[in-house]
């Protein structure tokens, strides 16, 4: 075989560049066929008839031993060449600079090289691996040029002799393949390690489609064609200061934190889409983020883009979040992102030195009037029932945009899926309320609202009290920031209740009467739980109690409050003090929390004077009278329960005096009284559960208080 027989470059189109990158590399193949050819008269030793020649790298034969002690050091392949073989490379590598400079067009080869700033040398490997990739062909050629049938990837060793330049070393260029730089990156890590020239899945990508296709962890988003999902309704300040941090000539780095869900990365989004710009973005919530924010880093040189790396905090084993770590923050500001820049976007506040020009901005909390304007854009035309308003909806739910969103678009599909064409209150309740994630299970019990108005069997004026306090939710943006007490209640805006009667007067069900009428999940604080031995234990139970309140919109509802809420005392010994503690941070506590908090008590004269200023409505439960206790008898009793004729309520409740949470056993156990007997509920049942229910309480029925009814006893 002659150099003649090796397929030539296409010596017909000198006149004119490339016009596609295909056309580029079958000459590319042509020149790297040439050069492997060149080296394979220097490599071939062996001779056509020797017998072990098909175990090469498996075998060493005595022919090869004495060959290898025999031959020079290593040489670049130039060095190698006789003169007409020397002219002949010459003159290929001529015809493809040639039409390289009459190229127009920019095929991704091309901008790799120039983007990565590659020389002459380092084209050369980038070609030769890119070559091995694209044609199978490849693997056996290199496997025997490299006297090793498992090497089918071309070795750095193979690279330098082949494309070393004339009057240098191969050490010198050995020595380039050590170092980390941009070149060195195209190149998987770990391949290079064992000598291997093997370009990354990212380069190889790129190469072939010229852009960067998505996969886990890491996406481009493109400002120039692509549009964010939605339009930009809030923020706009945060917008204007990032469209001024980018324009700076210096490497720059926008360091970004805010709640998760705020919109950080939809800031950025609109940003590159204001711009103009490219920007490759990470999620470092993976094992190993350190090579994520490289992989992510070359794909954003090869685009030309921005890199923004989220999801930077993370969170211990108690829900905290964790600061970024510092070595995996030096990684990323060792990043060469130039005049792209670099965008951080994190929950926490990065503080560390930095020795680039740093911006650092947080996204703010959302305001109610943002969330009521969040609610109707994502809500769109779709009608509201039960006089259910955006603006309740945003006093409610603290919500960050991405919950709004997802809560709405849930409710819209659902209205959809019904065929109704409209949502409910409890269903946009419903999909608010599946946006929320909160540890309360924890120190709190999940209570289910059972109970309506129509329940509620107490004096006039207490029931409009109660109906007073669920109006501070509902009309609570028109209040405060309508008509502008926003500006002269800057804290305390939280709704609490105190709930103060005997025992069985119904505190607790006009607790689920609240939350029923809010459509508010409440949950019932285990006190037991919270109360601790051990000094600080309790104020750090009460602050996570807060918190997650605060995170799951939800009523927080105190039983028996007295145990927490009680007086303080004179201090005589530490733990005086302590108590008093517990006290004071507890009335902190209620008055900075801007949610919904319901207290229940039998005692009143036990709570703190300091808590009753802080109460916002204080019900009290009277002991319920004769025409009260009949209605609640009426009441307790469900429709479809059967009813025998000879009930006399007037009677029962005249003769028993008893509250409503012992009304409700004597109803349920006389319905099972009936039930065993077959029998429709009637008068007998009701006094046997009566006396049933006052000897329970060590109080004793005689038969003359019974009056006429004594008999039905026996």
């Amino acid at each position: 075989m002659d150099a003649e027989d090796v397929r030539e470059v296409n010596c017909g189109a000198l006149e004119c560049g490339y016009e596609s990158q295909w056309a580029l590399m079958n000459d590319l193949f042509a020149w790297l066929d040439l050069r492997l050819y060149l080296f394979y008269k220097q490599h071939q030793w062996l001779g056509p008839k020797n017998e072990m020649r098909n175990m090469l790298g498996l075998v060493v034969s005595r022919e090869e031993f004495e060959y290898n002690l025999t031959k020079a050091a290593q040489q670049g392949l130039w060095a190698k060449l006789e003169p007409e073989d020397a002219a002949q490379l010459e003159a290929t590598e001529g015809v493809v600079r040639l039409r390289l400079e009459r190229t127009t067009e920019d095929f991704p080869l091309l901008q790799l090289c120039r983007r990565c700033e590659l020389d002459v040398f380092q084209c050369s490997c980038v070609a030769l691996a890119y070559g091995a990739a694209l044609d199978q062909k490849y693997e056996k050629l290199l496997a025997y040029l490299q006297d090793d049938i498992t090497k089918k990837h071309p070795l750095v060793s193979l690279a330098v002799q082949l494309f070393l330049p004339p009057r240098h070393t191969v050490e010198e260029y050995r020595a380039r393949f050590y170092c980390q730089d941009r070149f060195t990156d195209l190149f998987d890590s770990e391949r290079l390690a064992e000598g291997e020239l093997v370009l990354r899945q990212t380069v190889l990508n790129f190469l072939s489609t010229g852009t960067m296709p998505p996969y886990p962890g890491v996406y481009l988003f493109d400002g120039a064609t692509e549009t964010p999902d939605g339009e930009l309704l809030i923020d706009q300040e945060l917008a204007r200061q990032l469209d001024t941090a980018v324009q700076s000539r210096e490497p720059w780095i926008v360091c970004l934190h805010g709640e998760g869900g705020s919109g950080k990365r939809f800031q950025i989004q609109h940003l590159m889409r204001r711009q103009g710009r490219r920007c490759v973005f990470a999620d470092l919530d993976t094992d190993d983020p350190e090579a994520r924010v490289r992989e992510a880093a070359l794909a954003a040189h090869l685009t030309e883009a921005s890199l923004c790396c989220y999801h930077l905090n993370r969170t211990d084993q108690e829900g905290q979040l964790i600061p970024l770590p510092e070595r995996l923050l030096q990684t990323i500001l060792g990043l060469d992102v130039r005049e792209n820049g670099l965008f951080l976007l994190s929950r926490l506040p990065i503080r560390s030195q930095m020795n680039r020009l740093v911006v650092d901005l947080e996204v703010p909390p959302t305001t109610e009037s943002e969330r009521i304007l969040l609610f109707r854009a994502y809500l769109g035309n779709v009608a509201l029932e039960d006089g259910l308003t955006a603006e309740e909806l945003a006093a409610k739910f603290r919500f960050v945009p991405r919950q709004i969103r997802l809560a709405c678009e849930q409710a819209v599909g659902l209205s959809r899926l019904d065929g109704t064409g409209h949502i409910s209150s409890r269903l946009m309740h419903r999909c608010c309320y599946r946006q929320v994630v909160h540890k309360l299970g924890d120190l709190a019990r999940p209570v289910r609202p059972a109970f309506t108005w129509d329940d509620v069997v107490m004096p006039e004026d207490q029931k409009k009290l109660l109906q007073h306090a669920c109006s501070h939710i509902k009309y609570q943006h028109k209040v405060f920031y309508d008509w502008g007490f926003d500006r002269k209640v800057t804290y305390g805006r939280g709704l609490s209740i105190l709930f103060a009667g005997v025992p069985g007067t119904g505190k607790t069900m006009c607790a689920q009467v609240i939350a029923n009428e809010l459509n508010m999940e409440m949950y019932k604080i285990n006190i037991s739980q919270i109360v601790s031995k051990y000094i600080g234990e309790t104020e750090k139970n009460l602050q996570a109690v807060f918190t997650e309140a605060r995170h799951s919109n939800c009523i927080l509802f105190f039983d028996e409050c007295d145990a927490l809420f009680g007086k303080r005392s004179e201090v005589k010994d530490a733990h005086d003090r302590n108590a008093n503690v517990e006290v004071a941070y507890l009335l902190q506590q209620i008055e900075e929390h801007d949610g919904v908090c319901i207290m229940a008590t039998n005692l009143i004269g036990n709570i703190d004077a300091a808590f009753m200023r802080r109460i916002t409505y204080v019900v009290r439960f009277p002991f319920p009278d004769a025409t009260m206790r009949e209605e609640i008898y009426r009441r307790t009793i469900p429709a479809s329960a059967p009813l025998a004729d000879d009930i006399d309520w007037a009677f029962l409740a005249e003769t028993f005096e008893l509250s409503g949470g012992h009304i409700k056993n004597i109803v349920l156990s006389a319905a099972f009284l009936a039930a065993q007997k077959g029998q429709p509920i009637g008068m007998s049942h009701l006094l046997r559960a009566a006396v049933d229910e006052l000897r329970k309480n060590e109080i004793v029925v005689v038969r003359e208080k019974l009056r006429e009814y004594a008999d039905l006893i026996d």
